[in-house]
């Protein structure tokens, strides 16, 4: 059985509290939705203690802070800030008993950064990561890597980690590169990723929009079918800013569930 995931932020303890809750009432009545909880990285074990107990026993995966809050594994010079934002988001993992820890490859572009990113996720050193693949740039323009299997593979083997698919991501990359979309997603699925991230989009441009279900020209009935398996893992990375109510989410999990 597929599992859908409505994802939150720490900081919505103070942003969004009711979000939290109707999240979680939601995944109650539900055998197939998770809560995927990004970490921000001035969150604290209080604040996991306290989503922890708004959600019960909600099935939850974590996602680490990226380089937008300062982890860039690609750098080796904060490698100590690296490893210090990761413990935040190995406590939480602990506290929710999760599964996996998404962690975004790092920035640069190029064989070093690759191998830097490879290193510093092997002294990580926790079988519960799993590296997500990345567009060509990120939303300020700076250079990333992580964007084609081949980089992933090399990351996975190097560090002994999992996989986490993000199709916009793929898809971004490919058109960056000048790559076929299919075939950057067939190279990517046969990776066995742990975890998925979808949302819709324009398939023809180079952006990763976090557009709902259906408002976009992403294929997703075949992706959905083709590209994930029948026991994956999808966060719904649907929408932008702060979201305060799960409805249009529930829209999305619907959405998916009718395809």
């Amino acid at each position: 059985m597929r599992k859908l995931g409505f994802k939150i932020f720490s900081t919505n303890l103070e942003t969004a509290p009711q979000l939290i809750k109707e999240c979680a009432d939601f995944a109650i009545t539900q055998s197939d939705v998770f809560i995927e909880l990004m970490v921000v990285a001035n969150s604290t074990e209080d604040d996991f203690k306290k989503i922890k107990s708004k959600i019960g026993d909600v099935e939850v995966r974590i996602h680490a802070p990226h380089n937008t809050m300062g982890f860039d594994a690609g750098n080796k010079e904060l490698e100590q800030s690296n490893q210090k934002i990761l413990t935040l988001s190995q406590k939480a993992a602990d506290i929710f008993d999760a599964k996996t820890i998404v962690v975004h490859a790092g920035c640069g572009h190029g064989e070093k950064y690759i191998s830097e990113t490879a290193r510093q996720f092997k002294l990580f050193n926790d079988s519960r990561i799993v590296v997500e693949n990345l567009p060509l740039f990120d939303t300020k323009g700076e250079k990333l890597h992580g964007n084609t299997a081949e980089e992933i593979k090399y990351i996975m083997a190097a560090s002994g980690c999992g996989f986490c698919f993000d199709f916009s991501h793929a898809i971004c990359a490919a058109l960056s590169l000048n790559k076929n979309i299919e075939t950057q997603l067939k190279e990517f699925f046969v990776l066995n990723p742990n975890v998925y991230h979808m949302c819709d989009g324009d398939i023809s441009k180079a952006e990763d929009s976090h557009m709902h279900f259906g408002t976009g020209n992403y294929p997703l009935r075949h992706f959905l079918n083709d590209f994930t398996d029948e026991n994956a893992y999808i966060t719904m990375e649907t929408g932008k800013g702060i979201i305060q109510h799960a409805n249009t989410w529930i829209k999305d999990y619907n959405y998916l569930k009718s395809l």
